[in-house]
């Protein structure tokens, strides 16, 4: 049995280790933004076995306050699954799980902006921080991140994972990746796309860090617009150095 004994970091990692798939490191992260910035509603895109759940719960549990509604497909299958991951950690009172029939969680964020959305247009956001680990695709994941826009209040965080993922580097689709994929499209991270070409010149977003693995981005309309590159571990210096390595064969096909 995987149970928190309390709502502190090192209880929730030492309870959580060898359920993949977020890292002790990365939810060291996850918990002390929730820790520090005290979200109200929080919306995670892609639930898998609920540890990254987990650990937003368990700082929402500290800061006393919070909801967390954790979205995935109907068909995902993950053993442990969340339900058991979230309820032997005493905090799935604190996490609304939600299993989506549609084709794409973008038609799930559609019914939400179009609840919210008066005659006029105008959305009345409803969360302060959207961790987005979906299905990493640019025709997927573009359109997400302009619904999620909507729905984030104004000082939220959108925190997009796996930054520099790509099929080509995948260890379970690079052998068998969808054949309607260009060899280009391959090899180019889609998140990284996003984020650079479509959050980055976004204005309602202004304030972006870049840590190697995980793409942030904040929503402050008006305010000067900032980059941070984080300092990289040694894991994510060789993430990084990568992720470098196929762009630069990728630039190096293109030359004449």
């Amino acid at each position: 049995m995987h149970r928190i004994a309390g709502v502190a970091f090192d209880d929730a990692a030492k309870s959580l280790r060898g359920i993949p798939y977020m890292s002790r490191e990365q939810g060291r992260r996850i918990y002390d933004h929730v820790r520090a910035t005290r979200p109200a509603s929080v919306l995670e895109i892609g639930t898998a076995n609920g540890v990254g759940a987990a650990y937003m719960a368990a700082a929402l549990e500290a800061n006393g306050d919070g909801r967390l509604t954790s979205l995935d497909r109907t068909t995902a299958s993950f053993e442990p699954g969340p339900v058991k991951v979230l309820a032997d950690a005493g905090l799935a009172h604190r996490v609304a799980l939600i299993r989506n029939p549609d084709s794409s969680y973008n038609w799930w964020l559609k019914k939400q902006v179009v609840a919210r959305t008066d005659a006029a247009g105008n959305t009345e956001p409803l969360y302060d921080l959207v961790y987005l680990d979906g299905a990493h695709a640019w025709d997927i994941d573009g359109l997400a991140v302009i619904l999620v826009e909507k729905l984030l209040r104004p000082e939220g965080w959108l925190v997009l994972d796996d930054l520099d993922w790509t099929y080509a580097t995948s260890p379970t689709l690079a052998a068998s990746p969808p054949p309607e994929l260009s060899e280009e499209q391959l090899r180019e991270s889609h998140m990284r796309a996003v984020f650079e070409v479509l959050l980055q010149a976004h204005p309602a977003f202004t304030e972006f860090r870049d840590d190697g693995d995980w793409g942030w981005a904040k929503k402050a309309p008006g305010a000067p617009r900032r980059l941070t590159l984080q300092t990289a571990t040694a894991a994510r210096r060789r993430r990084l150095a990568r992720a470098l390595r196929v762009r630069l064969r990728s630039l190096r096909r293109r030359l004449p």
